[in-house]
């Protein structure tokens, strides 16, 4: 069986899908490009997952929001048994209200209903050479983290989660820092959720606040750590492999 990612670039989004690293013959990988927008259903519906990677949202009031028609079209798409891989990077979400059609729309879907405009930084036992280089060997038991005992994420930001169905499955250690980009202060933040996984009626949702541990990268990338297994255990999730 195969399967069909979508890979949405009409959000000015800043993270490619690394189908390199799939090395399988199983998935085909499809384009909403930047001047084919708004994202429909009828794009959608012959897909199985569709990706979004890491909207830094601007002061344009159109280009790189969601209308409404798109949420349903997403919504539809998910509900109806699709899948939704959203992955965001340091600055969230740039602070852009859900009203202006913000990637918060989307948290009935992700469970996620803000991401955080500033990096997180850890302790030195909790990265790798750099401290915004998150290093993770304690997740939560889960199909997707299944065989996983080492990740490392690097320039992530962290969420807050709506009270609904939503799995944490990573969060940041006890002594986790934030630096919040609208003032540069670094505040001590504790454990917070980086990568949670969701359902929504048939389809299935996960999202990351890491972009760049899909780059094709020894240290901190998809070589780096179990982060190429990780990605595939997603892959899996998304697509009711596991």
């Amino acid at each position: 069986m195969s399967y069909r990612i979508i890979v949405d670039l009409s959000h000015k989004e800043k993270a490619e899908f690394p189908e390199f690293s799939l090395g399988e013959d199983i998935y085909e990988i499809d384009f909403i490009d930047k001047n084919e927008g708004p994202i429909e259903f009828e794009k959608l519906e012959d897909c199985d997952v569709l990706f979004i990677g890491n909207i830094r949202h601007t002061k344009d009031k159109k280009k790189d929001k969601f209308t409404p028609d798109e949420l349903k079209a997403i919504k539809r798409f998910v509900g109806e048994g699709g899948a939704l891989f959203l992955t965001s990077g340091a600055g969230g979400d740039n602070d852009t209200p859900m009203k202006k059609g913000s990637i918060r729309v989307l948290y009935k879907i992700t469970g996620v209903k803000r991401f955080w405009n500033g990096i997180i930084y850890e302790s030195t036992k909790k990265f790798m050479v750099k401290k915004h280089n998150l290093l993770f060997n304690d997740l939560y038991t889960h199909p997707i983290t299944k065989g996983i005992t080492e990740l490392i994420l690097p320039n992530s930001t962290f969420f807050s989660i709506t009270e609904g169905d939503v799995d944490d499955l990573i969060l940041t250690s006890d002594k986790a820092e934030f630096e919040y980009n609208i003032d540069g202060e670094v505040n001590q933040i504790g454990p917070v959720p980086v990568c949670v996984a969701s359902e929504f009626y048939n389809g299935r949702c996960v999202t990351l606040g890491s972009s760049d541990f899909l780059l094709e990268d020894q240290d901190f990338g998809l070589d780096a750590g179990d982060n190429l297994k990780f990605f595939k255990n997603i892959m899996k999730w998304l697509t009711f492999e596991i």
